[in-house]
């Protein structure tokens, strides 16, 4: 192996260097900068390169220390080999020979120590700094992370039969794949055998496996021990103060209490009108409300009343400022339950943009409005198994008080399995 030290005021001339009297396949084993000279620290910086090409030295004459001849002149060319090894260039042994170098050219060499000790050193040290590196690459087990872990119901479970009849007819009705499936499973697996269409018991083997997904409450199933507040949020023309009207109707025509009517939907000209004409017919008092300091005037005016009903403006789930804005009207420590209006019309990805921006709010019941209007009832399933949130009343018209019911699990099962047939609207 050659080994050279060559000295130049940048990286480019000295690399040049290398190539004229080494070839293009010298390798370059270190650089530095020296800064040498009367001035020291202050002198010009000058860049040492240390570089090595492996084949033997030709006897050549040099005319000075300083001087460096061609290549062609004094160094024989090295066998092209393309599969040579970095193993094989450093089990290669140290030249038993000096160059001929300026002394200072060498680093960390003292005044009486030999060149090609230093040098040996070096390449000793990068020697084994490769091997430990070759050693702990080899030590690597990829075995271990070839795979992640999978729990073995989930190895061994099959695929859905895409042809399952039982998810055709789930998914007619209007409820997605994955919901379709689990009901499909669980339908399995409560019978014990597989079901099909053409089984006599299926719709009431379906209905109730439907029925055991749902979780429904009725706020106002009982006359309250204490006074309760309801407010309906929701998005923009899904029937918030119709509903408002068919629930204080319900209420009265029940438990005869007292009802107060409150409303902050100043934004719509029409909804405060609309609430006042619903009070009058009804006897009931009606609070328009503007500031968040009226709002709890107004709760503590009507303190006496049974239930107190607050309609709100519809507000477009796209505008997150102006549903933040409506909730500093219903903080929490009004003790608000806070009922979501949502359209069964929509589609279902509208209706989770809507459940995730008025996620400010503490939402505690969903109504479905205008299920009449459907074609399929599905997304009830859909919505409710993937949120949770019981369900308090589905409304199915225009009429007051008599288009809203507070359903059970089977009913809403029925209603998706029938299209909603068996829904009376009168």
């Amino acid at each position: 192996m050659q080994v050279k030290v060559f000295e130049a005021s940048d990286m480019n001339s000295g690399l040049k260097k290398v190539k004229e009297a080494l070839g293009p396949d010298a390798l370059i084993l270190s650089t530095r900068t020296l800064r040498n000279g009367r001035l020291g620290v202050l002198g010009k910086p000058i860049l040492e390169i240390t570089a090595a090409i492996d084949s033997a030295w030709e006897d050549e004459k040099v005319n000075s220390p300083s001087t460096y001849p061609r290549q062609a002149e004094r160094v024989e060319q090295p066998v092209q080999r393309e599969d040579i090894t970095y193993q094989e260039l450093w089990n290669q042994k140290p030249p038993n020979r000096q160059a001929q170098v300026e002394p200072r050219s060498l680093p960390r060499r003292g005044k009486n120590e030999p060149e090609s000790r230093v040098l040996s050193d070096e390449i000793s040290e990068l020697r084994n700094i490769i091997n430990g590196l070759s050693r702990r690459i080899g030590s690597l087990d990829t075995d271990r992370v070839s795979r992640p872990y999978v729990e073995p119901e989930y190895i061994n479970r099959t695929e859905s039969n895409p042809t399952d009849p039982v998810v055709q007819l789930l998914r007619s009705r209007g409820i997605n794949q994955q919901v379709a499936e689990l009901v499909s499973r669980f339908t399995r697996d409560s019978s014990g055998v597989h079901v099909t269409p053409g089984e006599i018991d299926l719709n009431s083997v379906l209905t109730d496996a439907i029925a055991k997904l749902f979780t429904v409450s009725n706020p106002l199933a009982a006359r309250p021990e204490r006074q309760k507040r309801i407010c309906l949020v929701g998005p923009t023309g899904v029937g918030k103060t119709t509903t408002i009207a068919k629930l204080a109707a319900g209420y009265l025509n029940t438990f005869r209490g007292k009802v107060a009517l409150i409303t902050i939907d100043t934004y719509r000209i029409a909804a405060v009108e609309q609430l006042k004409v619903y009070g009058e017919i009804m006897n009931l008092p009606v609070e328009v409300v503007i500031k968040p300091r009226d709002f709890e005037l107004a709760l503590a005016r009507h303190s006496d009343c049974d239930l107190i009903l607050i309609d709100t403006a519809g507000r477009s789930p796209g505008n997150t400022l102006e549903i933040e804005e409506m909730a500093t009207f219903l903080g929490p420590e009004f003790g608000l339950e806070n009922h979501l209006l949502l359209s069964a019309t929509s589609r279902e990805e509208e209706l989770e943009m809507v459940i995730s921006r008025f996620s400010c709010l503490p939402i505690s019941h969903l109504i479905f409005s205008k299920v009449d209007e459907c074609s399929s009832l599905g997304v009830l399933l859909n919505i409710h198994y993937k949120y949770n949130a019981p369900i308090a009343y589905l409304t199915n018209g225009q009429r007051v008080p008599e288009d809203i019911i507070a359903p059970d699990p089977r009913t809403i099962a029925e209603l998706i399995l029938n299209n909603h047939r068996d829904f009376n609207n009168g």
